[in-house]
């Protein structure tokens, strides 16, 4: 059976993934943005500072709502909320590291590789 941990933990190696993908892509001078939903209110920061704090946002969106479904402090909710809250918080967390990423991309795209010499 699979659990809402689970779930949540394919989210946060998802945004592992993407953060190494995103290292190894992104050219050097890169900046990543931190925003609420809008990127005309982005800060841009460092590529390097900007993915971990996008790593360090998901780990935290991942250990609070496991820490708080898993509590006492959730014994009177519904189960689908304890089931659902983490994957959902993880889901978003992910779409937000994702449309950075993108942002980034758009803004720093990777230089031009040139084409081989041919010999004559």
């Amino acid at each position: 059976m699979v659990t809402s941990l689970g779930i949540g933990g394919v989210f946060l190696l998802a945004m592992v993934a993407a953060t190494g993908y995103a290292a190894v892509t992104l050219p050097a001078g890169a900046r990543v943005p931190l925003h609420a939903g809008s990127p005309e209110y982005s800060y841009w920061i460092s590529k390097w500072a900007g993915l971990a704090v996008w790593l360090a946002a998901g780990a935290l969106g991942f250990a609070v709502p496991a820490l708080l479904s898993d509590s006492s402090v959730s014994a009177s909710w519904a189960s689908s909320i304890r089931v659902t809250l983490t994957p959902a918080v993880m889901c978003v967390a992910l779409a937000l590291q994702a449309a950075a990423l993108i942002l980034a991309r758009r803004r720093y795209p990777r230089p031009a590789v040139p084409a081989p010499a041919v010999p004559d």
